[in-house]
C-alpha cells in the first residue's frame, strides 16, 4: 500500500504508542491487549488522520506529537468498536483469528472495549483542544446510535434507505471524523477541512459497500471472517437488500434467509446475487462514492498528501480483503 509511505514513520509511532498505552500491570488486560495488537488491521483510520494532518502548517514538534496521539486514539476507538460489535453479532472470527469474545469471554471483551475507549479519550485530552475532544465524543455517540438502530432491525428486512443511514453512522461518519481530527490537530484551514471531511465520508461509505461485496467474492480465509456472518446475525447488507427487491428473485432470497440453517445455502444465494445483478449494483454504488471522494480530492491543494489520498481511494475500490 504505497499511499501509506508518506506517513509510514508516523504510523510506526502510532504502533509504538498503541503498545505503550495498552501496557498495564493487569495480566489479563495485558494478554488481551497483545492479542488485539496481533490481530490488528490495516490502520486505515490513523492513516487518514495522519494524511489529513499534512495539509496543516508545517508541523511543529508539539503538533507532530499531537497528530500521532490523535491518530492512535482514533485507532483505539476503532479497536473498541470491533470488540463490542463481535459480542453483539456473536462473531467467531475477526481478521482470520478468533474474536476476543471467542478467545477469552464476552465479559472480558466488554471490559476490554471499555478499557480501549477510556484509553482513547485520555489520549484525546492530551491534545489540549476541546474541539478535538468534542468531535471524538460525537463520533462515538453517532456510532453507538447507529449500532442501536442496527440491533433493533435484526432479523428484519431493511430498506436501502435504512442501510445507507446505518453505514453512514457506523463507517461514513467515522472516516469523515478521522480526516477532520487530523486536520484539527495541525491547524488545517476550514476551507480545506470541508473537502477532507467529505472525502472521508465517501471513502467510508465505499469501504463498507466493498466489505459487503467481499462477503460474496473474496476467499473467506483471506477476508478473515465467515461468509453469511452478517446474515446469521440478522444484518442484511446491500446485495441482499437489492436482490430482495427484484420480483424474479426476492422470493427465493427470502426463503433462504428464513431457512433454519441459511449457511447451507451459501452457493445458492451467491448465484442469486450474481444473476439478479445485486453484486453489480453494489459495485456501482461503491464506484459512485469513490468518484465523489476523488472529486473532493480535486478541491485540495496539489501535494504528496493529496496524491496519497487519491491512491487510497483507488485501493478501497480494488481491495480484496
Amino acid at each position: 500500500m504505497e499511499f501509506f509511505s508518506l506517513v509510514e514513520p508516523h504510523l510506526a509511532q502510532v504502533n509504538a504508542m498503541l503498545e505503550e498505552q495498552l501496557l498495564t500491570d493487569n495480566e489479563l488486560i495485558q494478554e488481551v491487549a497483545q492479542y488485539l495488537l496481533l490481530a490488528s488491521g490495516k490502520r486505515l483510520r490513523p492513516a487518514l488522520v495522519l494524511l489529513s494532518g499534512q495539509f496543516g502548517v508545517s508541523p511543529e514538534p508539539f503538533q507532530a506529537k499531537r497528530l500521532v496521539e490523535v491518530a492512535t486514539a482514533v485507532e483505539m476507538i476503532h479497536m473498541a468498536t470491533l470488540v463490542h460489535d463481535d459480542i453483539i453479532d456473536d462473531a467467531v472470527l475477526r481478521r482470520g483469528m478468533p474474536a476476543v469474545r471467542t478467545q477469552f469471554s464476552n465479559a472480558v471483551a466488554v471490559l476490554s472495549g471499555d478499557f480501549l475507549f477510556a484509553s482513547a479519550f485520555r489520549l484525546f485530552s492530551r491534545a489540549g483542544d476541546l474541539a478535538i475532544v468534542e468531535l471524538a465524543a460525537k463520533v462515538v455517540h453517532v456510532m453507538c446510535v447507529g449500532e442501536i438502530y442496527q440491533n433493533m432491525d435484526h432479523g428484519r428486512i431493511a430498506t436501502e434507505e435504512a442501510y445507507w443511514k446505518r453505514i453512514e453512522a457506523k463507517t461514513g461518519f467515522f472516516l469523515e471524523t478521522s480526516c477532520r481530527l487530523g486536520a484539527l490537530a495541525t491547524g488545517v484551514p476550514e476551507e480545506i477541512q470541508v473537502p477532507l471531511a467529505r472525502y472521508g465520508h465517501h471513502i467510508g461509505l465505499a469501504y463498507q459497500v466493498v466489505d459487503d461485496l467481499l462477503d460474496w467474492l473474496a476467499n473467506p480465509e483471506k477476508l478473515g471472517k465467515a461468509i453469511l456472518e452478517d446474515v446469521a446475525a440478522g444484518v442484511y447488507t446491500l446485495p441482499i437488500i437489492h436482490a430482495l427487491g427484484q420480483p424474479a428473485y426476492g422470493g427465493a432470497v427470502q426463503e433462504i434467509l428464513s431457512a433454519a440453517e441459511p449457511g447451507r445455502h451459501v452457493e445458492e444465494l451467491r448465484q442469486i446475487l450474481v444473476q439478479s445483478g445485486a453484486l453489480d449494483y453494489a459495485k456501482v454504488q461503491a464506484e459512485h462514492h469513490i468518484a465523489q471522494a476523488l472529486d473532493m480530492c480535486g478541491q485540495l491543494p496539489a501535494s504528496p498528501a493529496r496524491s496519497a489520498l487519491e491512491e487510497l481511494a483507488e485501493f478501497v475500490l480494488a481491495r480484496e480483503y
